[in-house]
């Protein structure tokens, strides 16, 4: 198969993706009474980075845990300078204040504390782990924040579940004389 088709061909498949993948976060975060913030910092990247984990796991598995790094390091510099500033550039993102404290102050020390950890050239498995240890305290922040997004939205909006809403609407119709 000539070359260049096979990578039209793969865009193709890659925008279709991308486009279904947007649609499930949103119908995840709206069925969820969560804001499409937590979705994406959570749903969405755990998907998106399935990729950089299967890469890391391999090329560790390999002995060349070295392409994980650059994988890793290359991987957000792209995240943020190309595709977070493609989105911008097309339009704006408002982002609760909630979400600004948690999320910033993280993703500007994940980059800074990694750097100082390799500082003596090598990163361990000890780093590994205390790496390991602050992504999972900022997931259980992230899923705290989506708990109280959640009951909040509850208490606003009342029933949680619509099957529910309408046929307790549809019984109070019907018992009405």
């Amino acid at each position: 198969m000539d070359h260049y088709l096979a990578l039209v061909i793969g865009v193709v498949f890659a925008g279709t993706g991308g486009e279904l993948f947007v649609r499930g976060s949103v119908g995840i975060a709206s069925w969820a009474r969560i804001s499409p913030g937590i979705i994406g910092a959570t749903v969405a990247a755990f998907a998106t980075s399935s990729p950089e984990l299967t890469v890391a796991i391999n090329s560790s598995l390999a002995g060349k845990p070295q392409i994980s790094l650059g994988d890793a390091l290359g991987g957000n510099i792209v995240n943020v300078a190309l595709i977070l500033a493609l989105a911008l550039s097309i339009s704006g993102i408002q982002s609760p204040r909630d979400s600004v404290k948690r999320d910033f102050p993280v993703a500007l020390l994940v980059p800074v504390i990694t750097g100082v950890l390799l500082l003596d050239g090598v990163l361990s498995r000890a780093d590994g782990i205390l790496m390991l240890s602050m992504f999972i305290v900022w997931l259980g922040m992230t899923v705290i924040e989506a708990r109280r997004q959640r009951s909040v939205a509850e208490e606003v909006l009342g029933e949680h579940r619509k099957w529910l809403a309408i046929l307790k609407k549809i019984r109070s119709f019907c018992t009405k004389k």
